[in-house]
Protein backbone atom coordinates (compact mmCIF):
# COMPACT_ATOMS: atom_id res chain seq x y z
CA UNK A 1 0.00 0.00 0.00
CA UNK A 2 2.52 2.59 -1.17
CA UNK A 3 1.57 5.89 -1.78
CA UNK A 4 -0.42 7.68 1.17
CA UNK A 5 0.00 11.81 0.99
CA UNK A 6 -0.28 13.83 3.80
CA UNK A 7 -0.21 17.42 4.24
CA UNK A 8 2.19 18.32 6.92
CA UNK A 9 2.28 22.40 6.92
CA UNK A 10 2.81 23.84 3.57
CA UNK A 11 4.13 20.32 1.97
CA UNK A 12 3.04 17.12 0.79
CA UNK A 13 4.72 14.34 2.30
CA UNK A 14 4.58 11.12 0.57
CA UNK A 15 4.58 8.04 2.81
CA UNK A 16 5.91 4.56 0.92
CA UNK A 17 3.14 1.76 2.37
CA UNK A 18 4.77 -1.57 1.45
CA UNK A 19 2.30 -3.92 1.93
CA UNK A 20 2.77 -5.84 4.96
CA UNK A 21 4.98 -3.63 6.69
CA UNK A 22 2.18 -2.46 9.41
CA UNK A 23 0.98 0.31 6.99
CA UNK A 24 -2.92 0.61 8.39
CA UNK A 25 -1.06 2.03 11.49
CA UNK A 26 1.09 4.28 10.07
CA UNK A 27 -2.08 5.33 7.40
CA UNK A 28 -4.02 5.35 10.79
CA UNK A 29 -1.86 7.91 12.80
CA UNK A 30 -1.58 10.65 9.72
CA UNK A 31 -4.79 10.97 9.48
CA UNK A 32 -5.69 11.57 12.65
CA UNK A 33 -3.58 13.54 13.22
CA UNK A 34 -2.76 15.75 9.86
CA UNK A 35 -6.21 15.10 8.24
CA UNK A 36 -7.36 13.21 5.73
CA UNK A 37 -5.05 11.37 3.37
CA UNK A 38 -4.49 11.60 -0.55
CA UNK A 39 -4.04 8.63 -2.74
CA UNK A 40 -6.09 6.21 -0.94
CA UNK A 41 -9.15 3.98 -0.95
CA UNK A 42 -9.32 1.38 1.33
CA UNK A 43 -12.24 -0.33 -0.65
CA UNK A 44 -10.94 -0.47 -3.70
CA UNK A 45 -10.75 -4.52 -3.54
CA UNK A 46 -14.41 -4.57 -3.28
CA UNK A 47 -14.71 -2.54 -6.55
CA UNK A 48 -15.65 -5.10 -9.49
CA UNK A 49 -12.25 -5.20 -11.88
CA UNK A 50 -13.70 -3.68 -14.71
CA UNK A 51 -13.94 -0.19 -12.33
CA UNK A 52 -10.94 -0.53 -11.50
CA UNK A 53 -8.80 2.30 -12.89
CA UNK A 54 -5.39 0.87 -11.97
CA UNK A 55 -4.00 -2.78 -11.07
CA UNK A 56 -3.51 -2.02 -7.84
CA UNK A 57 -4.69 0.34 -5.54
CA UNK A 58 -3.62 3.26 -5.22
CA UNK A 59 -1.75 3.27 -2.25
CA UNK A 60 -0.44 0.52 -3.56
CA UNK A 61 1.35 1.90 -6.28
CA UNK A 62 4.93 1.33 -7.08
CA UNK A 63 7.56 3.95 -7.35
CA UNK A 64 8.02 3.81 -11.25
CA UNK A 65 4.44 4.00 -12.00
CA UNK A 66 4.10 6.66 -9.36
CA UNK A 67 6.54 8.44 -11.53
CA UNK A 68 4.30 8.30 -14.32
CA UNK A 69 1.48 10.70 -12.45
CA UNK A 70 3.75 13.01 -10.44
CA UNK A 71 6.69 15.09 -11.25
CA UNK A 72 10.44 14.63 -9.52
CA UNK A 73 10.59 17.02 -6.61
CA UNK A 74 6.57 17.34 -5.68
CA UNK A 75 6.66 16.09 -1.86
CA UNK A 76 8.55 17.85 0.23
CA UNK A 77 9.53 14.52 2.03
CA UNK A 78 8.45 10.79 1.74
CA UNK A 79 9.44 8.09 4.47
CA UNK A 80 8.82 4.37 4.18
CA UNK A 81 8.31 0.91 6.54
CA UNK A 82 10.09 -2.10 5.50
CA UNK A 83 10.92 -5.47 7.86
CA UNK A 84 12.39 -8.33 7.24
CA UNK A 85 11.57 -10.02 4.51
CA UNK A 86 10.76 -13.82 5.66
CA UNK A 87 8.74 -12.24 7.97
CA UNK A 88 6.48 -10.13 4.83
CA UNK A 89 6.40 -13.02 2.20
CA UNK A 90 5.25 -15.47 5.73
CA UNK A 91 2.82 -12.55 6.58
CA UNK A 92 1.39 -12.35 3.23
CA UNK A 93 0.52 -15.64 2.94
CA UNK A 94 -1.46 -15.46 5.86
CA UNK A 95 -3.38 -12.65 4.48
CA UNK A 96 -4.34 -14.69 1.49
CA UNK A 97 -5.68 -17.20 3.99
CA UNK A 98 -7.17 -15.47 6.40
CA UNK A 99 -8.06 -12.62 4.82
CA UNK A 100 -8.57 -12.40 0.73
CA UNK A 101 -9.44 -16.79 1.24
CA UNK A 102 -7.60 -16.71 -1.90
CA UNK A 103 -5.89 -19.30 -0.84
CA UNK A 104 -7.10 -22.38 1.11
CA UNK A 105 -5.71 -23.23 4.54
CA UNK A 106 -4.46 -26.96 3.81
CA UNK A 107 -1.89 -25.37 1.27
CA UNK A 108 1.24 -25.63 2.91
CA UNK A 109 3.00 -22.15 2.74
CA UNK A 110 6.50 -23.52 0.61
CA UNK A 111 4.25 -24.93 -2.31
CA UNK A 112 2.21 -21.35 -2.17
CA UNK A 113 5.87 -19.33 -2.49
CA UNK A 114 7.14 -21.30 -4.99
CA UNK A 115 3.94 -20.88 -6.97
CA UNK A 116 3.44 -17.09 -6.34
CA UNK A 117 7.45 -16.92 -7.22
CA UNK A 118 6.47 -18.37 -10.63
CA UNK A 119 3.73 -16.07 -11.65
CA UNK A 120 5.12 -12.59 -10.09
CA UNK A 121 7.44 -12.71 -13.11
CA UNK A 122 4.23 -12.81 -15.21
CA UNK A 123 2.00 -10.34 -13.44
CA UNK A 124 3.87 -8.17 -10.87
CA UNK A 125 1.44 -6.48 -9.75
CA UNK A 126 0.18 -10.04 -8.41
CA UNK A 127 -2.10 -9.81 -5.68
CA UNK A 128 -2.14 -5.77 -5.12
CA UNK A 129 1.06 -5.77 -4.98
CA UNK A 130 1.74 -8.13 -2.10
CA UNK A 131 4.88 -10.11 -3.50
CA UNK A 132 6.43 -6.79 -5.17
CA UNK A 133 9.75 -6.26 -3.43
CA UNK A 134 9.72 -3.15 -1.10
CA UNK A 135 12.46 -1.43 -2.93
CA UNK A 136 10.31 -1.42 -6.02
CA UNK A 137 7.74 1.56 -3.21
CA UNK A 138 10.57 3.88 -2.86
CA UNK A 139 13.18 6.18 -4.26
CA UNK A 140 16.72 5.95 -2.74
CA UNK A 141 16.45 9.04 -0.57
CA UNK A 142 13.89 7.68 1.18
CA UNK A 143 13.31 8.05 5.04
CA UNK A 144 13.67 4.67 5.85
CA UNK A 145 12.03 2.67 9.37
CA UNK A 146 12.14 -0.79 10.19
CA UNK A 147 8.92 -2.54 11.40
CA UNK A 148 11.04 -4.75 13.83
CA UNK A 149 12.51 -1.38 16.32
CA UNK A 150 8.46 -0.46 16.53
CA UNK A 151 6.33 2.03 14.92
CA UNK A 152 6.50 4.99 17.88
CA UNK A 153 9.83 6.01 16.02
CA UNK A 154 8.32 7.56 13.22
CA UNK A 155 6.24 9.92 15.25
CA UNK A 156 9.71 12.15 16.56
CA UNK A 157 9.97 12.48 12.86
CA UNK A 158 6.73 13.86 11.84
CA UNK A 159 7.01 16.26 15.01
CA UNK A 160 10.72 17.53 13.09
CA UNK A 161 8.25 18.14 9.94
CA UNK A 162 5.29 19.29 11.39
CA UNK A 163 7.45 21.94 13.81
CA UNK A 164 4.82 20.83 16.85
CA UNK A 165 4.49 17.47 18.99
CA UNK A 166 0.51 17.40 18.21
CA UNK A 167 -1.19 14.29 17.82
CA UNK A 168 -0.99 11.01 19.77
CA UNK A 169 1.90 10.18 21.14
CA UNK A 170 1.98 6.33 20.20
CA UNK A 171 0.72 4.49 17.24
CA UNK A 172 -2.26 2.04 18.00
CA UNK A 173 -1.73 -1.22 15.92
CA UNK A 174 -4.73 -1.94 12.88
CA UNK A 175 -4.88 -5.19 11.42
CA UNK A 176 -3.39 -7.50 14.34
CA UNK A 177 -3.36 -10.80 13.08
CA UNK A 178 -5.79 -13.11 14.68
CA UNK A 179 -3.00 -16.05 16.24
CA UNK A 180 -5.55 -18.47 16.79
CA UNK A 181 -5.92 -18.89 12.89
CA UNK A 182 -2.25 -17.57 12.52
CA UNK A 183 -0.67 -20.98 13.92
CA UNK A 184 1.44 -22.67 11.30
CA UNK A 185 4.91 -23.79 10.71
CA UNK A 186 7.50 -21.76 10.55
CA UNK A 187 9.24 -21.07 6.88
CA UNK A 188 11.89 -24.09 6.57
CA UNK A 189 15.66 -23.19 5.60
CA UNK A 190 14.66 -24.31 1.86
CA UNK A 191 12.00 -21.32 2.43
CA UNK A 192 14.27 -18.89 4.07
CA UNK A 193 16.83 -19.45 1.11
CA UNK A 194 14.15 -18.77 -1.69
CA UNK A 195 13.21 -15.80 0.33
CA UNK A 196 16.60 -14.89 0.28
CA UNK A 197 16.67 -15.18 -3.26
CA UNK A 198 13.76 -13.35 -4.57
CA UNK A 199 14.14 -10.38 -2.18
CA UNK A 200 17.78 -10.27 -2.62
CA UNK A 201 17.52 -6.37 -3.62
CA UNK A 202 15.61 -5.84 -0.09
CA UNK A 203 17.91 -8.20 2.01
CA UNK A 204 20.95 -5.86 0.69
CA UNK A 205 19.71 -2.50 0.78
CA UNK A 206 17.40 -2.29 3.90
CA UNK A 207 20.09 -4.71 6.22
CA UNK A 208 18.66 -7.69 6.89
CA UNK A 209 19.80 -11.49 6.81
CA UNK A 210 18.03 -14.21 5.98
CA UNK A 211 18.62 -16.16 9.61
CA UNK A 212 18.61 -12.82 11.61
CA UNK A 213 15.09 -11.77 12.63
CA UNK A 214 16.11 -7.81 13.51
CA UNK A 215 17.89 -5.76 11.10
CA UNK A 216 21.47 -4.66 11.14
CA UNK A 217 20.21 -1.13 11.12
CA UNK A 218 20.39 0.14 15.03
CA UNK A 219 17.46 0.85 17.08
CA UNK A 220 15.88 4.37 16.91
CA UNK A 221 17.64 6.64 19.93
CA UNK A 222 14.33 8.19 21.42
CA UNK A 223 14.78 10.52 24.30
CA UNK A 224 13.45 9.51 27.97
CA UNK A 225 11.04 11.86 27.51
CA UNK A 226 9.14 10.72 24.62
CA UNK A 227 9.36 6.78 25.60
CA UNK A 228 7.61 8.02 28.66
CA UNK A 229 4.88 9.57 26.86
CA UNK A 230 4.18 6.88 24.52
CA UNK A 231 3.79 4.66 27.39
CA UNK A 232 1.13 6.76 28.50
CA UNK A 233 -0.26 6.84 25.82
CA UNK A 234 -0.48 3.06 25.15
CA UNK A 235 -1.67 2.71 28.38
CA UNK A 236 -4.30 4.64 27.94
CA UNK A 237 -5.41 3.16 24.75
CA UNK A 238 -5.52 0.37 26.33
CA UNK A 239 -8.70 1.19 28.45
CA UNK A 240 -11.64 -0.30 27.28
CA UNK A 241 -13.12 3.34 26.04
CA UNK A 242 -10.66 4.23 24.41
CA UNK A 243 -10.23 1.02 22.50
CA UNK A 244 -13.90 0.72 21.77
CA UNK A 245 -14.16 3.96 20.54
CA UNK A 246 -10.16 4.00 18.35
CA UNK A 247 -11.98 0.07 17.06
CA UNK A 248 -15.36 2.47 15.84
CA UNK A 249 -13.64 4.74 13.87
CA UNK A 250 -11.39 2.82 12.32
CA UNK A 251 -14.36 0.94 11.12
CA UNK A 252 -16.18 3.97 10.24
CA UNK A 253 -13.05 5.40 8.26
CA UNK A 254 -13.22 2.23 6.35
CA UNK A 255 -16.81 2.97 4.72
CA UNK A 256 -15.77 6.46 4.09
CA UNK A 257 -12.34 5.79 2.49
Amino acid sequence: QAMPIARIGTGLVYYAHVPKCGGSSVEDYLRDRFGPLGFVNRQFAALPAAQRWSATSPQHIDWAALGQIFPPDYFAAAFAVVRHPVARAFSAWQFQVQVEKAVTPDLPFADWLREQARIVHENPFLADNHLRPQSDFMAEDCTIFHLEHGLDAIIPWLDRLAGNQGGPRAMAHANRSDTAKAAAPAPSGADIALIAEIYAGDFARFGYLPEQKLPLAAKPDLTAAFLAQAAAARARSGKFVPRTTARIKRRLRKWLN
